[in-house]
């Protein structure tokens, strides 16, 4: 697995991403997609124990992406985001709740900011999630399942199929087609 960046080195590699040389800061960009790539620097890790450099290498990232003057930075800027956000955690880089008090990236069941500690209730983005039908909890669009109370979120339905050679309308838990003997499923042994 990866290594941590020193302070020194997580320093030096914002203040690379935001020099005014060009190719200081493409250079600094591919550095960081090559040891996402290797695995040479866990920022996975480095997301849990320091995500105010995480937070703000994302950030300088996004402004580079949007509007850095050169091109060729501006791309290899959203390669390197890309990278990066698929080795940061998911849950804490798409579509999360921000406070906006102070900033702190939030869960969405969290009733109070983690860092300021005021109350969330207020919020904007609170109005945009709906809530468990069992515990009354705030819950992700994305979950199956409430975290809070483990309500079924998400009903799956079985719905019936058809014999792929005869057409007609089958149960799933059928081996053959009662239909045409077609078998349906592989057993083993057979």
């Amino acid at each position: 697995m990866g290594k941590m960046l020193s302070e020194e080195e997580r320093r030096h590699m914002l203040e690379k991403l935001e020099s005014k040389i060009v190719a200081t800061r493409f250079m600094t960009l591919k550095y960081i997609s090559s040891s996402i790539n290797t695995d040479k620097v866990d920022f996975a890790k480095m997301d849990i124990e320091i995500p105010e450099f995480t937070k703000s290498l994302v950030r300088i990232i996004e402004f580079l992406v949007e509007k850095d003057p050169e091109e060729m930075v501006k791309r290899e800027a959203g390669v390197c985001l890309e990278n990066l956000k698929k080795k940061l955690n998911p849950t804490l880089m798409h579509d999360v709740p921000v406070c906006t008090s102070c900033g702190e990236r939030l869960v969405v069941s969290y009733r109070f900011c983690t860092k300021c500690g005021v109350d969330l209730k207020g919020q904007k983005w609170v109005a945009t999630y709906k809530l468990c039908e069992k515990c009354q909890n705030y819950i992700d669009p994305k979950w199956n399942n409430c975290s809070h109370c483990g309500n079924v979120l998400i009903k799956k339905v079985d719905v019936p199929k058809a014999c792929s050679f005869c057409k007609k309308k089958i149960e799933p838990g059928w081996m053959l087609c009662p239909y045409c003997g077609s078998r349906l499923k592989l057993v083993a042994g057979l």
